[in-house]
């Protein structure tokens, strides 16, 4: 798709914004942007692709956890990543059957989304993920709820985890929805009476919009690709994507047109992909050190713009430490030692090995957590390299001025990483490997 446009860059514009969601029971956001982004004003400068990244709180649902969760526009913090979230009172009618989703319109870009989710967690030790139609059909269902929202309106808040009725926006959510099928993830694996739910279920949802000056827009395969590796790219819902008990997945991929812009040069997309355990895989952990990246994973992204829950949160209050915006981060690498209690990552090494420079990076961990004494404190056992790109001249495009100055890690680029790690105070142990990125992504 670059390849074609970029023989046309001087006369077209093709633009895109990604929204990110990764959820088991929903959560809130923090911020109001997903809603989308205004494509009436066009950059001044063509660019073959701009992206941003926007994402909500990820969230697993557990069966045998209490329901305490409020849907987005009732929560004022971050909700736990372990709790399912129980219905809005009003919204919800169990005598209403939900709709029957259509057969999926676009089955090749659902299987480019799992083969990118299986081949990640298979590259790195973990179980692959097999189709499961039961759940296909809940994730066909709830996209098409999303999709029935942003064809019809353009919701100023809205959480994509939640069906529940929106006061400003109620003729296109909760029950007057077409597509409604349970306020809550939990929820709507129930009303399906899916029979893995007791197993433990996750929810990612990624949504993204494009524009075309000239109308020539990313096709759905593509799409599905970019959201999914966007997905692999956000360090909470890396961790969700990441549980070894997952072995099944059910995945939807569908396409509208954005509420009140051009349809001939604006196109949205949302992807909605539901991970389960299972009786014989919910016991199922990873051995030894466990990463994301590993060694040898190609194809990385290489920036985040956003992320909620934000890394980089003031613990203080007041705005975020780094504006991922203007300075994203590269490719996090995600952490994981399930047989030890606590781990402390030492020594660590960002190399980019054909500049043969290190990267700068901050080390996200449960003794600097931004989120320690709320909802989202990281496990003792899990931590997260982020490397910081500020200095880092990675663009391979003229940028616009509505988009970041930075573009993260080096494109098609080996970066070499290394580390210690202290387990339970006692045990060093170390740890090194070497990952690609792709294409650098706006």
């Amino acid at each position: 798709m670059v390849s074609t446009l970029a023989a046309k860059r001087l006369s077209a514009l093709l633009f895109s914004v990604l929204f990110l969601a990764a959820c088991g029971g929903g959560g809130g956001s923090d911020s109001d942007t997903s809603s989308g982004a205004d494509e009436s004003a066009e950059p001044s400068v063509p660019s073959e692709v701009e992206s941003d990244i926007i994402v909500s709180d990820p969230i697993v649902s557990d069966s045998d956890t209490p329901n305490t969760d409020k849907p987005e526009d009732e929560q004022d913090e971050p909700v736990d990543p372990a709790l399912p979230i129980p219905p809005t009172a009003d919204d919800k009618d169990p005598t209403t059957p939900p709709a029957t989703p259509p057969v999926s319109n676009n089955p090749q870009a659902v299987l480019i989304a799992n083969n990118e989710f299986s081949i990640a967690r298979t590259s790195c030790g973990l179980g692959g993920l097999q189709m499961d139609k039961e759940l296909a059909s809940i994730a066909s269902q709830h996209s098409r709820y999303i999709q029935h929202v942003f064809a019809n309106s353009t919701p100023t808040v809205f959480n994509p985890h939640y069906e529940n009725k929106i006061s400003n926006n109620t003729d296109v959510t909760g029950q007057n929805n077409p597509f409604f099928g349970g306020v809550s993830f939990s929820e709507r694996l129930a009303n399906a009476q899916y029979e893995n739910l007791k197993y433990g279920a996750t929810e990612n949802i990624a949504q993204t919009i494009y524009y075309s000056s000239l109308g020539t827009l990313i096709s759905a395969d593509n799409a599905a690709s970019s959201m999914a590796k966007s997905l692999l790219a956000a360090p909470y819902h890396l961790r969700s994507l990441m549980r070894a008990s997952s072995s099944v997945v059910g995945t939807e991929v569908v396409s509208y047109k954005p509420f009140n812009k051009d349809p001939e040069k604006n196109q949205g997309y949302i992807l909605v992909t539901h991970a389960a355990a299972t009786a014989a895989s919910v016991n199922d952990t990873a051995q030894g050190i466990f990463t994301y990246p590993c060694d040898g994973v190609t194809g990385t992204v290489t920036a985040l713009y956003n992320e909620s829950p934000n890394p980089f949160r003031n613990p203080n209050g007041g705005p975020p430490t780094r504006d991922l915006k203007i300075n994203p981060i590269g490719q996090p690498v995600y952490i994981n030692m399930p047989s030890a209690q606590s781990i402390e990552v030492r020594n660590v090494e960002f190399r980019d090995l054909k500049r043969k420079t290190n990267v700068l990076v901050k080390l996200l961990d449960s003794n600097d957590d931004p989120f320690k004494g709320t909802n989202f404190e990281l496990p003792a056992n899990e931590a997260f390299i982020m490397p910081l790109t500020d200095s880092l001249k990675s663009c391979e495009a003229k940028r616009t001025q509505n988009q970041s100055q930075q573009c993260g890690l080096y494109g098609n680029t080996e970066y070499h990483v290394s580390f210690d790690v202290l387990v339970d105070n006692k045990d060093l142990q170390s740890k090194s490997f070497t990952f690609k990125t792709g294409a650098v992504n706006y």
